[in-house]
C-alpha cells in the first residue's frame, strides 16, 4: 500500500495527525478502502461526544441515537461487493481502488461517475442523509477548483489542500463540512460574538483556534470536518480558516440534538427511521491545535467570498441527491395509487404528473450540470449557473411535492398500527379483513404507508425538509445567486442588435 506523508516522507506520523486508528484498520488490509467493521473500529478513536440528554458517548458506533453508524458501514462494505464495486470506487494509477468520491475529477466522465455513486447512495438511505460517504470530498475538491488564490496566498497551503484530497482517498476517510455559525444576537458584531470560531495561537506547528459552529452533519460518525468561514459584516481576520480538522481532537465536543427518528421502533412500524438519522450538533472548540498540515488558508479575508466557487462541488451533490429522491417520490406516488386504487382517478394523475415533472426537470438539471460542466484550475466542475438554478427549483419545490404524495395517501397515514396490534388475537385478524389494498394484504399496506409516513410526515421527515430548505443557504440567498451569477450579456446583446440600440 501506498503511504502518504506530509510530505511524503518517513517523518509521517499518523498519531500526530490524529488517523491512527484509520491508519490501523488498512494497514492490517494494505486496501485503500475500509469494510464497514473497520469504519465502525476506526471511529473508536477518543472523540468526545455529549448526547442529547448531555451524557458521554464512549462508543459511538454502539450507542442507540447513532443507528446511522449502521446505515453508513453498510455503504462502506458495498465498495468491496463486485456488483457496486465499480460504481462506488475507481481504480487509481497505482492499480489500487479507492472510494469515489476523493477521484479529482479532471473529465465530464469523471462527473458521471459521481453521480452514479450519489444515485447509489440515494437509493441506500431514500435520500434522507443530506451528509453521506460520498458528500465529503466534495468541500476539499471544491478548494481544489479554487487553488489559484490559494496558490496566490500560500504555496504551502495550496499543498496542504492536495496533500489532504489524497490522504483521505488512500484512507478512504468521511468528512463533512462546517460552514455555520451559532445564531446569536446580529446586534452584536461577529468578531465580538463568545461563538465566533477564530485563531488564538499561531505556532509553528499549526494553530489554535477557539470558539463554536453549528449543523455539522453526521460529525459524530466522520473523520474529519472541512472548515470554512463565510464573509460578513464584522468578521475579522483572525476569523478566516479554512482547514481540515480531525474529529477526535483534543478540546473539541460535539454535543448532539435530539433524535427525531423512531429509529429503535420495530422495522415495520418505522421503516425509514429504523435505519437511523442523520445527527447534527453544536461543535465546541476549546483551544483546539489545528496540525499545520491541515491548515489551508488563515487571516486571508478575499477567499472568504468565495462560497459560491469552493462549495460548487457541495452544492452540486446536494441538488443531485435531490434529484435522485424526487425519481423515489415519482416510484412512491405510483405505489400509494396502486395500493389503494385510485391510478385511474385524473386529479390523483394529475398529481402523479406534477410530482414527476418535478423529477425529470432536477434529472435534467443533474445531467446538463455536467454535460455544460466548465474547467477551473484543471478540475471539471458542474456548470455552476445550472447547480444554482436547479438548486432553486429543488427547494421552491419540494414542500408542494411532499403535500402532494401526502394528499395521495388520503387516510391511509392516519389509519396506521404498530405491529402490536396486528398480533393482536382479536383485533389483528379484523384490521386483516377491514384493510386490505390492491394486491396486498392489509398488514403490508400498512407497513408501507409507515414508510411513507416516516418519508413525508413524520417528525424525522419535517426535520429533513427544514434541514433541504436551508441546506447550503436557503432560497433567498439562493434566488440572489440566481441572478448575480448568471451570465445575461450574451443575450442581451444579441437583443440590443436585433432591436438596433447600443
Amino acid at each position: 500500500m501506498t503511504t502518504l506523508s506530509y510530505p511524503e516522507a518517513a517523518s509521517f506520523d499518523p498519531k500526530r495527525l490524529r488517523i491512527d486508528k484509520v491508519t490501523e484498520q488498512l494497514d492490517k488490509s494494505g486496501s485503500h478502502l475500509m469494510t464497514g467493521e473497520q469504519y465502525k473500529a476506526s471511529l473508536r478513536d477518543g472523540r468526545r461526544i455529549i448526547s442529547s440528554q448531555g451524557e458521554e458517548i464512549t462508543d459511538v458506533t454502539t450507542h442507540q441515537d447513532l443507528r446511522a453508524v449502521e446505515t453508513l458501514a453498510s455503504i462502506q462494505d458495498a465498495q468491496f461487493d463486485p456488483e457496486h464495486q465499480d460504481t462506488l470506487t475507481y481504480v487509481a494509477e497505482d492499480g489500487g481502488r479507492r472510494a469515489i468520491g476523493w477521484q479529482v475529477p479532471t473529465t465530464r466522465e469523471h462527473l458521471f461517475a459521481k453521480r452514479e455513486s450519489t444515485r447509489f447512495i440515494t437509493q441506500r438511505t431514500m435520500g434522507m442523509y443530506g451528509r453521506p460517504n460520498d458528500y465529503g470530498p466534495m468541500m476539499a475538491l471544491g478548494f481544489l477548483s479554487t487553488i489559484d488564490r490559494i496558490e496566490a496566498e500560500n504555496h504551502e497551503f495550496a499543498e496542504n489542500i492536495r496533500s489532504f484530497v489524497k490522504l483521505s482517498g488512500d484512507y478512504n476517510l468521511l468528512s463533512t463540512d462546517l460552514i455555520a455559525d451559532p445564531q446569536s444576537d446580529r446586534n452584536v458584531p461577529r468578531n465580538e460574538r463568545p461563538s465566533q470560531l477564530r485563531i488564538v495561537e499561531d505556532r509553528p506547528d499549526g494553530i489554535v483556534i477557539t470558539g463554536a459552529k453549528v449543523a455539522g452533519s453526521i460529525g459524530s460518525l466522520a473523520h474529519f470536518f472541512t472548515l470554512s468561514t463565510t464573509l460578513g459584516e464584522g468578521v475579522g481576520p483572525e476569523a478566516a480558516i479554512w482547514a481540515a480538522i480531525p474529529m477526535n481532537s483534543p478540546g473539541l465536543s460535539l454535543v448532539l440534538r435530539e433524535p427525531t427518528a423512531r429509529m429503535n421502533a420495530p422495522r415495520n412500524d418505522h421503516p425509514l427511521d429504523h435505519a437511523g438519522e442523520e445527527l447534527d450538533q453544536t461543535i465546541l472548540f476549546d483551544n483546539v491545535l489545528v496540525p499545520r498540515e491541515y491548515v489551508f488558508s488563515k487571516y486571508n479575508l478575499g477567499l472568504l467570498d468565495l462560497y459560491y466557487e469552493s462549495c460548487v462541488y457541495s452544492l452540486w451533490s446536494i441538488m443531485t441527491r435531490l434529484a435522485f429522491r424526487a425519481e423515489m417520490f415519482t416510484g412512491v406516488a405510483q405505489v400509494i395509487t396502486e395500493i389503494l386504487g385510485t391510478n385511474k382517478i385524473p386529479g390523483v394523475q394529475a398529481a402523479v404528473a406534477d410530482i414527476t415533472l418535478y423529477a425529470q426537470t432536477l434529472k435534467a438539471y443533474s445531467l446538463a450540470t455536467i454535460s455544460e460542466s466548465v474547467e477551473w484550475n484543471g478540475v471539471h466542475v458542474p456548470n455552476p449557473e445550472l447547480t444554482t438554478a436547479g438548486r432553486l427549483y429543488s427547494i421552491e419545490n419540494y414542500p408542494r411535492i411532499t403535500y402532494l404524495i401526502r394528499d395521495l395517501c388520503g387516510q391511509a397515514l392516519i389509519a396506521r398500527w404498530p405491529e402490536k396490534v396486528w398480533d393482536h388475537p382479536e383485533f389483528g385478524p379484523r384490521m386483516e379483513a377491514y384493510f386490505p389494498g390492491t394486491g396486498v394484504t392489509a398488514r403490508e399496506k400498512n407497513t408501507f404507508f409507515n414508510f411513507v409516513w416516516d418519508l413525508v410526515a413524520g417528525a424525522h421527515a419535517g426535520r429533513v425538509a427544514l434541514f433541504e430548505n436551508v441546506n447550503a443557504t436557503p432560497p433567498a440567498f439562493v434566488r440572489h445567486l440566481v441572478y448575480s451569477k448568471t451570465d445575461r450579456s450574451a443575450a442581451a446583446r444579441r437583443v440590443r442588435d436585433y432591436v438596433g440600440i447600443a
